[in-house]
């Protein structure tokens, strides 16, 4: 690997840091505000010459896509790919939103991606308008468990049960005390 210069040393050693403090890599603004820089272009110029000699990778893009080369990272970018309540969410190339840092061990299987919830019906398990939902496409879902679930081409989340054959969606609504 070539020789790093005094700055691009100090950037690669604070996106190191902040990787192994926060699970995922800083956004070019985090590396701009951290040395006080008056532009973003000066921190990509650094970035492009770390990923230049061999030192980061960088995914294009996808926000927060930069990794240290020779260590394996902890964190996977995930697709955001639309609302929880409108509509279909098909992991399409049109569909998708935006693309978000996750840990790999939360996301621990490929094709995972985020729906934004849409609605107060979930607020009982601390699932509030606007959240983002990591969800893991599967066939089956466990009694209890809190679901993502297609009912025609309409998608809600919800606590799934089975009830004398039935599949019945329970919102978690809590109740006031009076």
């Amino acid at each position: 690997m070539k020789k790093l210069t005094a700055r691009q040393k100090q950037v690669l050693d604070y996106v190191s840091l902040f990787i192994s403090e926060h699970s995922y890599p800083p956004s070019i603004r985090d590396i701009q505000k951290h040395f006080g820089l008056k532009s973003t272009k000066g921190v990509k110029d650094h970035i492009d010459r770390l990923v230049e000699k061999g030192y980061l990778h960088r995914t294009d893009g996808a926000a927060r896509a930069l990794e240290i080369v020779g260590r394996s990272s902890s964190v996977r970018t995930v697709p955001v790919v639309g609302r929880v309540a409108a509509g279909l969410p098909l992991l399409a190339e049109e569909n998708i939103q935006d693309y978000r840092p996750v840990s790999k061990s939360l996301a621990r299987s490929e094709g995972m991606f985020y729906l934004k919830v849409q609605g107060d019906s979930m607020t009982g398990a601390a699932i509030l308008e606007d959240d983002l939902v990591l969800v893991r496409p599967q066939p089956f879902v466990e009694q209890g468990e809190i679901a993502v679930v297609l009912i025609g081409d309409e998608a809600t989340v919800k606590r799934f049960y089975i009830k004398n054959g039935r599949i019945e969606l329970h919102p978690e609504i809590p109740t006031t005390i009076r």
